[in-house]
């Protein structure tokens, strides 16, 4: 031990006085490393090796060769050193160390050399020491992150007692970076503003009325999607008022009136399954009045108010076409309620006479579906169907959006409503109406959307 550290020592020296003399040479020159690493060399008495010739290498071959790294590196056990080692020099034939280092940019005759030298130096290092050995060659192809490297620096001497540590991106830590990375919360906004006008002459041949619409509508999403889990919310908020004439004065109509909240759990039960469990609520903002009597109230904020709780499976497919999205869910239970705060107006939506609140069990289906057509051509479909056996309520909402620039769109949208708990209408000739109820719209958009 005491010999491998005066001979280190000595090659620690014989760099620093190369070094002063430096300045002085017109070329820069280094130690005879060869020399030292022969006489390191020569004390493997106990291993028969035959030396190859020095006078092949200049001090230019040698100058920051790569091949020292197995000298200033945790001692490792290298399979090659002890088989090149020990093997006679007509026949070394093999590269050194491909796998761990490439040797290109090294001339093959010092690379045959200086290689076999230092591997003579490892082979008595690992008879005489072999505490100091830290890993097998294969154990070091094997490291997958970090690498703990002592102050020792293979040399056996304990310099200090602290212990660093370089850390190599393994395949834990991609693993981690991409989960960062990954937002689990997508959000979605959209604004919509809509405007129409429309004028007639007061001689106008058949007759009409001068007015003017506008409807402004926005949409805010927030889903949550991980693992086999998935939390669905959306809020709908639409407002739309028209202009009109009223016993001889102007009056502003609402045209469009919603407040609607969905909200929907998924828990993955097989490929494109999900139990799931579902609520949505919807009023609307503003109070209605009837056209004749302006006093006489038809609707207004919570009156009324529907509700629904469903429990059941919810079926989103997977397409080949990304266009196409697809949501089906069945609900064997569902609880169905309407709430109304004005007594005067409950029984219109079905609500017995001196009640406000009226809720039944049944079964609900909810379908919604959007198709990209074209890149500009956009359908979407929503359906929903209740039965409390007792009586149905079914809506069907389709819209058909066409871009015609980042911000303006044409747009049409058709409701279809039947639910025959609530008494039928007369029409304004006095007949009786059916359940059915249909809305439409077709409108020029301004769209933002975040």
């Amino acid at each position: 031990m005491k010999k491998l550290v005066t001979l280190l020592l000595s090659v620690s020296m014989s760099i620093a006085a190369i070094g002063q003399t430096v300045s002085d040479r017109d070329s820069l020159s280094f130690p005879d490393s060869l020399a030292i690493l022969q006489e390191l060399a020569s004390e493997l008495d106990s291993v028969p090796m035959v030396f190859m010739d020095q006078s092949v290498i200049s001090y230019e071959d040698i100058s920051d060769n790569p091949l020292y790294y197995k000298l200033f590196m945790p001692i490792v056990l290298y399979r090659s050193a002890v088989a090149d080692a020990i093997t006679p020099v007509e026949s070394f034939d093999k590269d050194y160390d491909d796998d761990l280092l490439p040797l290109d940019s090294v001339p093959e005759v010092v690379d045959m050399t200086l290689a076999r030298m230092i591997d003579e130096t490892l082979v008595r290092l690992y008879l005489e020491h072999p505490e100091l050995v830290k890993m097998t060659e294969q154990e070091l192809m094997g490291v997958p992150g970090i690498i703990p490297i002592s102050d020792d620096l293979a040399r056996g001497i304990e310099l200090r007692p602290q212990i660093t540590s370089v850390r190599r991106p393994g395949k834990e830590d991609l693993l981690d970076f991409d989960r960062k990375k990954q937002r689990y919360w997508k959000t979605f906004g959209n604004f919509q503003c809509k405007y129409t006008q429309s004028y007639y002459s007061e001689n106008w041949y058949k007759g009409g009325e001068s007015n003017h619409s506008i409807l402004g509508q926005i949409n805010l999403e927030a889903n949550y999607a991980k693992k086999q889990t998935t939390f669905d919310n959306k809020l709908e908020l639409k407002l739309g008022y028209y202009t009109t004439e009223i016993n001889g004065e102007k009056a502003f109509r609402t045209n469009d009136d919603l407040i609607r909240f969905t909200s929907k759990y998924g828990l993955k039960a097989w490929e494109s399954w999900y139990y799931s469990a579902q609520f949505q609520g919807y009023t609307q903002f503003m109070p209605v009045f009837d056209t004749k009597v302006t006093t006489k109230l038809k609707s207004k904020f919570f009156a009324p108010a529907y509700g629904n709780i469903s429990i059941g499976l919810d079926y989103k497919p997977k397409f080949k076409n990304k266009n196409i999205t697809l949501s089906v869910q069945l609900s064997p239970f569902s609880y169905n309620c309407r709430y109304v705060s004005v007594d005067s107006i409950a029984t219109n939506f079905g609500i017995d006479q001196g009640e406000r609140f009226k809720y039944t069990m049944g079964s609900r289906f909810d379908g919604n579906i959007k198709w990209k057509f074209f890149e500009d051509l956009t359908w979407t479909c929503k359906a929903q169907f209740y039965s409390s056996f007792e009586s149905v309520e079914a809506n069907i909402e389709n819209t058909i959006d066409y871009k015609l620039s980042k911000y303006l769109s044409l747009q049409f949208f058709c409701h279809w409503r039947f639910d025959d708990s609530v008494k039928r209408k007369n029409d304004k000739e006095g007949n009786l109406m059916g359940y059915d109820q249909f809305k439409e719209f077709l409108t020029l958009n301004f769209n933002y959307a975040w």
